[in-house]
């Protein structure tokens, strides 16, 4: 509208306007209100307009947070590089890309012909030695941004205007298949799993996108290595390069050639995504990247403004060292050509408190930091937090005992509140003995069930560490005799001893050998409680998913399993063990289920021992066919 009026303005500069003429236009011009030159109605120019030898520029941040112009030249135009998608060929004189070729942090950098924007700074070849650059079309970026998005991809999202709200696409709530396989998993395991799923596209051979760098800050070296590891799965370069700025001394609006950070982690530690505004609309959205950042599609990540502080030419891999600032906006679309930004969108994300005790003279104690909800993220990113506070609180290479205690806000059940206790040889941020707490159940409840929508709306937790080793190792069990007979309760003896010289620990479990198991051998396993996963019947619904978790033995006692002989099945809500096989068959046929086929089962039988005990062992029990009488050889 405002375009149409200026053209009217300046259609014949001999006709003559009556004063009134001119007080509406002022008054029209005011009420449409001030935007910016990017956003006031931009000219592009399409592929076919692009011819070689054309000379453009570009804008990008090279220091501070104002874009500045760099030349660019039009090589040619590679047809058909992706999916409906061409490729714009071109050199960057620079002095400074001359080094630094490629650069990480500069996609989404807007380049110019003729005045028009042509698209955007996005692809690079591995150890090109000149400056030449792959340039995404802005017709296929600018296709995104009006791309409405599923409010339910991302729970929790808070729209901050009645317009934010329309550009949503409203869809019935409802439950999604999921792959929650419940028992007790390393969270490690859980994280890979999601990788699998979430894999980035990858680009064609010879070229790829100029690489995302991610800046990790207050993060020690090796949690930062394992992090960058990690990202790089999903097609990020994690660089250990510092953290969050001081907000107030940043822009608070993104502008085109702009840096834009996205927000994995902020707070006490941060993980942030840089790279570069292409374009900001006539509305509250822009496009950026001229990539995808990892492909995941309809995604809440909160973004923010940032600050370059230098940019690092490197023949491996020359990158933006930045920093993000302003928190404004949320990623709300990563797809293949651009990603989406909504700055009337607020992204959720998962408050995080961690507290260390029992380590004198530590430099802090408490940890505070925000994670995207982002459910192929969350479990990772809060795994990386923990690690890293207790790293940093304590990175003493010796043994240690440590309990646990924690709360989860899980939406849709309320505060879950549950305390395990482990043993780490290797020092206080032994991963696999962390990974085995059961908060990382939880999460994959939140994020993988397959009954409803859910988020974490916080975790609260609460490490206390003591330094030496208290365990006790089994070293020997025992019972009387190894026939026993049907329907007796056999004890067992089970010998432990403590590290150095304490006195040995005896404890006695009775085990109760079933009718039914007359003429078998048995096998009885000895193991620790934390290392047991007992039967799990078939969840009805969220709360006996969180059941399931809280009813799992405690981390300090010790378990006999007798196998049984027979099978079971698991339903809704129980499990039923030992039956004969003609009610397995007929029970498999009427259920049709998956999760309702015929398992193994066993009698467990707990005893409290009140420390963490290491090792198992195994025991075969002959049961005789008649009470009292051997079986024959």
């Amino acid at each position: 509208m405002r375009a149409k009026t200026c053209r009217l303005l300046a259609v014949n500069s001999n006709l003559r306007f009556s004063p009134p003429f001119f007080v509406l236009a002022a008054i029209l011009f005011g009420l449409l209100g001030s935007v910016s030159d990017a956003q006031r109605d931009t000219r592009t120019i399409p592929v076919d307009e692009i011819r070689p030898g054309m000379r453009g520029y570009g804008l990008t941040v090279f220091r501070g947070t104002e874009p500045e112009r760099f030349d660019v030249e039009v090589i040619d135009v590679l047809h058909n590089f992706r999916p409906d998608q061409d490729l714009i060929l071109a050199r960057t004189p620079h002095p400074l890309l001359d080094q630094a070729i490629a650069v990480g942090g500069m996609s989404g950098s807007p380049i110019y012909f003729d005045g028009r924007l042509a698209g955007a700074y996005a692809y690079g070849w591995p150890f090109g030695i000149e400056p030449v650059i792959g340039i995404t079309p802005i017709g296929n970026m600018l296709r995104e941004m009006d791309r409405p998005f599923r409010p339910d991809s991302f729970p929790g999202v808070e729209m901050l205007t009645p317009a934010a709200r329309r550009r949503s696409r409203r869809t019935a709530r409802y439950a999604p298949e999921r792959p929650y396989l419940g028992g007790r998993r390393d969270a490690q395991e859980s994280v890979a799993e999601h990788l699998a799923v979430h894999r980035p596209v990858a680009a064609p051979l010879g070229a790829a996108p100029a690489a995302t760098p991610v800046m990790l800050g207050g993060m020690v070296d090796d949690v930062a290595q394992d992090l960058g590891e990690t990202l790089e799965e999903l097609g990020l370069v994690g660089l250990q390069a510092g953290g969050a700025g001081a907000p107030s001394e940043g822009p608070d609006r993104f502008v085109d050639g702009g840096a834009i950070g996205v927000q994995l982690i902020r707070g006490d530690i941060s993980a942030t995504a840089i790279g570069t505004v292409t374009h900001v609309g006539p509305g509250s959205r822009l496009v950026g990247f001229g990539h995808p950042m990892m492909n995941l599609g309809e995604i809440g990540l909160p973004t923010s403004t940032a600050r370059v502080l230098h940019i690092l030419a490197s023949q491996a891999r020359s990158f933006k060292i930045a920093e993000g600032l302003n928190p404004l906006g949320t990623l709300v679309h990563d797809r293949p050509s651009a990603i989406v930004v909504d700055s009337e969108v607020r992204a959720p994300t998962i408050p995080v408190r961690i507290r260390i005790d029992g380590v004198e003279d530590a430099i802090r104690e408490e940890w505070n930091v925000e994670v995207s909800a982002t459910r192929a993220l969350a479990p990772m990113l809060i795994f990386s937090a923990m690690l890293n506070a207790i790293k940093t609180t304590a990175s003493d290479a010796t043994d240690v005992m440590f309990d646990a205690a924690y709360e989860v806000d899980l939406e849709g059940y309320g505060r879950i509140a549950l305390e395990d206790s482990g043993y780490m040889a290797s020092g206080p941020a032994d991963p696999r003995a962390l990974s085995r707490i059961r908060l990382f159940e939880l999460l994959e409840i939140a994020y993988a069930n397959p009954f409803a929508p859910s988020r974490l709306n916080a975790v609260d937790i609460r490490l206390s560490l003591r330094f030496g080793d208290e365990t006790l190792r089994i070293v020997d069990a025992s019972v009387a005799s190894d026939e026993v007979d049907p329907g007796s309760t056999v004890p067992v003896r089970i010998v432990m001893r403590p590290y150095g010289n304490g006195d040995e620990v005896v404890r006695e479990i009775e085990v109760r050998i079933p009718e039914h198991a007359a003429g078998e051998t048995v096998e009885v396993e000895i193991a620790p409680g934390y290392a047991v996963d007992p039967e799990r019947p078939m969840a009805r619904d969220i709360r006996d998913l969180v059941r399931s978790v809280q009813n799992n033995f405690d981390s300090q006692s010790l378990v006999a399993s007798l196998k049984m002989p027979s099978r079971g099945m698991r339903f809704r809500g129980h499990v039923t063990r030992s039956l004969p096989r003609s009610a397995l068959d007929s029970l498999a046929r009427v259920s049709g289920t998956g999760p309702s086929r015929p398992f193994s089962t066993y009698l467990r039988t707990p005893v409290p021992v009140g420390r963490i005990v290491l090792g198992s062992t195994t025991l075969n029990l002959r049961v005789r066919d008649v009470p009292g009488q051997s079986n024959p050889d």
